[in-house]
């Protein structure tokens, strides 16, 4: 139930309005304590922020070793890298060895090989090399089937005979040859 009220309506606007303020200053109050509570926690955070970097200030020459350290580990690979690099620059990009074993795997049956000569670079080109290739064939047929195996072979490429001819004093056919090629062989992976 309602309570009556008998006073007059500027009496109650009046009474309402004092309530008003009486909360507004506690508001009022209540703010500026929060206020002074938190500017005296952000400087204690600022204390302790400044103690942390004057203790880190001290401990920097300890570090300064490490870096050092590290920064000259660091040149000494660079140093090493471009060597490394130096290296494989000089290196020929076409292996003698690389050229062995590909007319190792072509030579026929019965075909003995000589002399075998490697040039670099006939033509001013890094990636290939000239292999001339002397011997003795037991007949034509083994000195055409080497032509026609170093034509198929992808390492080798323009294969001509140079030169065939009886060897002096057999009458078993055996043939000395001489066949040059253009070699090309693909360079190694890059690390």
């Amino acid at each position: 139930m309602r309570e009556l009220e008998f006073l007059p309506p500027e009496y109650l606007r009046a009474r309402f309005h004092r309530r008003v303020r009486f909360l507004r200053s506690w508001l009022l109050l209540a703010m500026a304590l929060a206020m002074v509570l938190w500017s005296c926690q952000m400087g204690f955070w600022v204390q302790d922020a400044q103690a942390e970097l004057a203790a880190l200030c001290g401990t920097g020459s300890a570090v300064d070793a490490e870096v050092a350290k590290v920064r000259k580990l660091r040149a000494e690979g660079q140093l090493y890298s471009r060597r490394i690099e130096a290296v494989a620059l000089l290196r020929p990009r076409v292996m003698v060895t690389d050229l062995l074993a590909a007319l190792a795997g072509l030579l026929p049956a019965g075909i003995v090989a000589d002399d075998v000569t490697v040039d670099h670079s006939p033509h001013g080109q890094p990636e290939q090399a000239r292999i001339r290739l002397a011997g003795v064939a037991p007949s034509e047929t083994a000195v055409t089937q080497l032509l026609a195996a170093m034509e198929a072979s992808p390492a080798f490429e323009g294969a001509v005979l140079v030169e065939s001819k009886p060897v002096a004093g057999e009458t078993t056919g055996r043939r000395s040859f001489i066949v040059a090629a253009d070699a090309e062989i693909a360079p190694p992976p890059k690390e």
